[in-house]
């Protein structure tokens, strides 16, 4: 069961002077959910930042998909707590065995990200 409460902020596109960790301190949007009874607060990342790790982990259809590459490198980045999966990403998932959580995750943090 996944439930969603969201804070909306409408950000234009990063300006190409602004970094992408300047673009998350100031105009990222956070989200928190409910995902198999664990509270995620979630962050956006920006378009750009966001079709670059598709293409490095050949989501477009560019190479090799890579899904627990790709589930990392999300949950490091779009994750903000609990600080525990900010940190490890995949591997805190692995210490608890869980496949179940981290699937429907990645589909929150899909979802909200193209909101």
């Amino acid at each position: 069961m996944t439930t969603v409460q969201s804070k909306h902020k409408n950000w234009p596109a990063r300006p190409k002077s602004l970094s992408e960790r300047g673009y998350r301190k100031y105009m990222a949007r956070t989200k928190k959910v409910t995902v198999n009874g664990s509270e995620f607060t979630l962050q956006s990342v920006s378009p750009s930042w966001y079709y670059e790790q598709n293409d490095n982990c050949g989501n477009t259809g560019g190479g090799k998909h890579q899904s627990a590459k790709y589930m990392d490198i999300m949950f490091r980045n779009c994750v903000i707590s609990p600080a525990e999966v900010k940190a490890d990403g995949m591997g805190y998932f692995d210490e608890n065995d869980d496949l179940k959580t981290p699937e429907a995750l990645i589909k929150e943090i899909e979802s909200f990200l193209r909101e």
